[in-house]
This record gives C-alpha cells, structure tokens and sequence, in this order.
C-alpha cells in the first residue's frame, strides 16, 4: 500500500483524493498546509489521519512513502527537493518546474536519492491519448501533416490582479498554465525533430501572457499550431491532419470521444480523469521504478526547453528568474 502525503488543500486537491478512491494500492495518510482551516477541513472531508502545518515535518515523517504537491508553480521546485532528499517519490502537478534549470535540480535530487519523480500531466494518461497516440506511432493514416491544439478560458473580468493566474511572482500566465497542456501533449506525439518555433502573446495590461499562439513546424515541414488563453473561451479541442484522414479530440486535455474520419469512438476515463495517472505512479513504485515511462525525464526536459524558448520568444521572464536558456 502506498501512503500519500497531499501538499496543499485546493480544488485540484480535492479531486486527486476523490479519484485516489479507485486505486486499491493506494491511501491517503496525510495533509500539509501552511493554513490550519484548510487542512483541518481537508483532513475532515477526506478520512486523513495526520495533519502538519508545514512541509518540512511531513518530508522528516515517517506516515507518508509519497506525497502529491498541488502549489503554485513558483513552489515547485524547492517542495519537491526537500520531499526528494527524504526519500519521498513525488508526484507533482504540471508544469513540472517553471523552466529546466529548475527541472534539471529536481531530477538530480531524484536520482540522488533513487526515488520517483513525476509530473502530473494526467492528460497524458488517458484513454483517449493512448489510443491517439498508437494511430499515430502506427501510421494508421499516413504522416502527420497539421495539427491544432488550444486550451483556453475568459477569466472572469472581477479576476483580484494579485491572483495566481496573472501574478508573475506565481508564474502566472497563459502559458504555463494552460499552454503546458498542448505543449505537452505536442512532445507525446511528434515523430521529428523540431526545426523552427515562432511565438506572439498578448500581455494586455499584465505582466504575464493573458494569450500565446505558437507555431512550429519539424524537420519533415510537418506543423503545429498551439493556443493557449486567459482571454477568451477557445474550442479547446485538438485537430490532426493526415495523408490518409483526420483525428478529431473533443476537449482534448480530458477527452472521452475521439472522431477518427467523422467516426465516433467513446473513450470513457475513471472517475474524474486523475485515476490513470495515479495508477501509473502507484505501479512504478511498486515495481521499484524510479522513472515513468509516459513522464519520462527526457519528454519533460525537452517540453520544458521548449516552454523556455517560447518564453524567450515572447519576452516573458519571471521575477524569481536568474535565467531561461530558451532552447529546444
């Protein structure tokens, strides 16, 4: 049985804990966070045993072989080090890191201390992106020629200016909250190497991105169109265009109904859709695996360079930032 810690007590949280209902290898035994109501009523909610009001006496305890870390993206890093270095496997929320000088310390910590790190991109997990990905690896319908992917959502006009989405002292933005999405899932099913990246955003009166549109396009002239929003309420599905047909996915970053040439498969996920990437978790600690096979270290090195050179592109560096290599 693999006993969870939760850091941090939000909405995404609280659906990590409904949906690890469905994996029997798995239970929560404990919340951390830096405000005492909130952990109480989550420790409430959730039949959790033991409380902390801080992280540190968490990583030190004994109660806990796991823990899921749902913070800001400015928080990252340093939570998931100081869990890593007590021999905690960890699993966090996307974006993994803010940019891969950070994300290349969280992967030393990891191997260092022979645990699992991953990156919880539950998108990737599933059963429609399985099933997605393997027409694609196949060739089922020829080379890939286009594709169009978009996640985006109106923030409401009354959004407080400090809150977390539009605060660069958060990494806020368009980008790495949403746009990690497609970028992402771009990584999981390209079959070239990237040749050109060309991005343009929209700061509005913020700081931060409120919208990004990203071009690239591969070695093979292959290209890929991704939209990420705070602006606007976008389709949010993903669009990909053959030699021999076309895949359609419906709200693809939860997809359950995929069009394959205007035919319609229904591709079900459990619970509210963090069941698979928990599963996948639990198993690799289980088996002693120290490296996820669909968050591999290598697919998010690589999404995070190319996170970093859109960034650079469109000129937005955080204020906690020494530097972003902006490379791909």
């Amino acid at each position: 049985m693999v006993r969870f810690g939760i850091v941090g007590c939000g909405g995404i949280a609280k659906k990590f804990a409904r949906d690890l209902k469905y994996v029997e290898e798995a239970i929560i035994t404990a919340v951390a966070s830096l405000d005492m109501e909130k952990a109480y009523e989550y420790q409430k909610e959730y039949g959790v045993e033991n409380v902390f009001f801080n992280y540190y006496d968490m990583a030190k305890s004994d109660v806990i072989d796991a823990v899921y870390i749902a913070l800001p993206h400015n928080m990252h890093k340093d939570t998931a080090i100081l869990f890593l270095k007590n021999q905690k496997h960890v699993l966090i929320e996307k974006p993994i890191a803010v940019n891969e000088s950070e994300l290349l310390e969280m992967i030393k910590a990891a191997k260092d201390n022979q645990v699992l790190l991953m990156e919880a991109m539950w998108t990737a997990f599933l059963p429609a992106t399985t099933y997605v990905k393997r027409i694609i690896d196949n060739h089922d319908l020829g080379n890939l020629l286009e594709a169009k992917l978009s996640f985006g959502y109106k923030m409401p006009s009354d959004y407080p200016d400090k809150g977390r989405l539009i605060n660069p002292n958060l990494a806020g933005g368009s980008l790495l909250d949403l746009g990690i999405y497609p970028v992402s899932f771009m990584n999981l099913i390209k079959q070239k190497p990237i040749a050109n990246i060309k991005a343009k955003a929209d700061f509005g009166d913020k700081e931060v991105d409120l919208e990004t549109v990203v071009n690239i396009t591969d070695i093979d002239k292959s290209t890929f169109t991704l939209v990420s929003s705070l602006k606007h309420n976008l389709d949010n599905d993903a669009l990909f265009i053959f030699q021999k047909g076309v895949i359609k996915m419906v709200n693809f970053h939860r997809c359950n109904k995929v069009y394959v040439n205007e035919y319609e498969i229904d591709l079900p996920f459990e619970g509210e859709g963090f069941v698979h990437e928990i599963r996948s978790f639990v198993c690799n600690i289980i088996n002693k695996e120290t490296e996820n096979q669909i968050m591999s270290y290598n697919h998010n090195l690589e999404t995070m360079r190319i996170m970093d050179r859109i960034r650079t592109d469109i000129g937005l560096k955080y204020p906690f930032e020494s530097d972003i290599k902006g490379g791909i």
